[in-house]
């Protein structure tokens, strides 16, 4: 089943360093960049090159040279490539910049966030951390499986807590991992290591069997739906707080809390001729996107409280039902017991 849920955390990052070349969608440009000869990301990056994804400067990429905020905005706006009108953001420091469009597409579809003091810091570097959980949301964002499966580190006491999760699911589809059992959360992400991270999550619905990739036509039909949600809610970020998104076999369901939001939404996709009839169905939800991402969260904290530091956690959403899914080795009875407390019947517990 595919799904599409929202992840917003805290970020935070240090120091400066910027491409402008890095966003340009060219239609003209080089066939090759210069300096990814013999580099060990070549493909990846020369895929995002020929895609028109990332651009150089001067024939040049500088695949090592660190990622900033607005770099990587700029890439994963490309990827997802639309044109459209996109949320107005107040961010004080990205008014008149090259990269304010992508940025402000990015937080409106809840993949980036900005800070408290009502900026973005565009210029500023990522680290391993940040960037695994703006992968993580652009995974979401793209309705990809995001189950968990604990991958434990040599520091993960260093990985803050608002990251593990994303750190977790990206280390355990492979990826993004570390090197020598060490995922080095706070070291900074180079330009060609978030190219290849990326280029992992886009090309490895390219497999047979995978699932979790939409077809041309889901996606565009996604699109067409995102479209219409932005209309009724003003943004993507408020139908959150409101609403979920699913696909059963070949139907889009589109669950809503709100009986007056559902109506609105109902009507306008009924009234949209670019949405066949039956291919999508508002109905009824009792959890939002929001709500499952606190369940979540919710229900390995409370089974971390009792059980062993290392045992393995993995969670999940089963839409169809309305259940958190959590998935464990073993459970004793007091943690049973904390998590039925704590959740009731929104939990469901496998033990394999």
């Amino acid at each position: 089943m595919k799904r599409y849920a929202a992840m917003a955390a805290a970020v935070a990052a240090a120091a400066v360093f910027s491409l402008p070349g890095f966003a340009a969608n060219t239609a003209s440009q080089p066939s090759s960049l210069k300096d990814i000869q013999g580099y060990w990301g070549q493909a990846a990056v020369q895929y995002f090159y020929d895609n028109h994804y990332v651009s150089g400067t001067n024939g040049q990429f500088y695949p090592n040279e660190d990622i900033t905020r607005e770099g990587i905005a700029a890439i994963i706006n490309n990827m997802i490539g639309e044109d459209g009108p996109v949320g107005a953001v107040t961010f004080s420091d990205i008014q008149g910049r090259w990269s304010a469009r992508a940025i402000a597409s990015l937080v409106d579809k809840q993949i980036m966030q900005g800070y408290s003091d009502g900026t973005f810091k565009p210029t500023r570097k990522i680290t391993r951390e940040e960037f695994a959980v703006i992968a993580y949301n652009y995974m979401s964002y793209k309705g990809m499986d995001l189950s968990v499966k604990s991958v434990p580190y040599a520091d993960e006491n260093q990985i803050s807590s608002w990251a593990r999760q994303a750190v977790s699911a990206l280390a355990a589809k492979g990826y993004m991992t570390g090197a020598n059992n060490r995922f080095q959360p706070k070291t900074y992400v180079t330009r060609g290591e978030a190219v290849n991270v990326l280029y992992r999550i886009l090309t490895s619905g390219a497999s047979a069997g995978n699932t979790d990739v939409s077809t041309p036509t889901q996606s565009s039909l996604e699109t067409e739906v995102f479209r219409n949600i932005k209309d009724t809610y003003g943004s993507i970020k408020a139908f959150a707080g409101d609403g979920i998104m699913y696909w059963q076999g070949d139907t889009l369901r589109v669950g809503v809390k709100s009986a007056e939001k559902r109506e609105k939404l109902d009507a306008a996709l009924m009234a949209d001729k670019q949405i066949p009839s039956g291919t999508v169905i508002v109905q009824t939800a009792k959890y939002s996107y929001d709500d499952y991402k606190k369940l979540m969260a919710q229900a390995e904290q409370v089974y971390r409280a009792t059980e062993a530091t290392d045992a393995e956690v993995k969670t999940d959403v089963d839409y169809l039902n309305e259940k958190v899914v959590l998935t464990v080795a073993s459970i004793s009875k007091e943690t049973q017991a904390n998590l039925n407390k704590a959740l009731g019947g929104a939990l469901r517990i496998v033990i394999q």
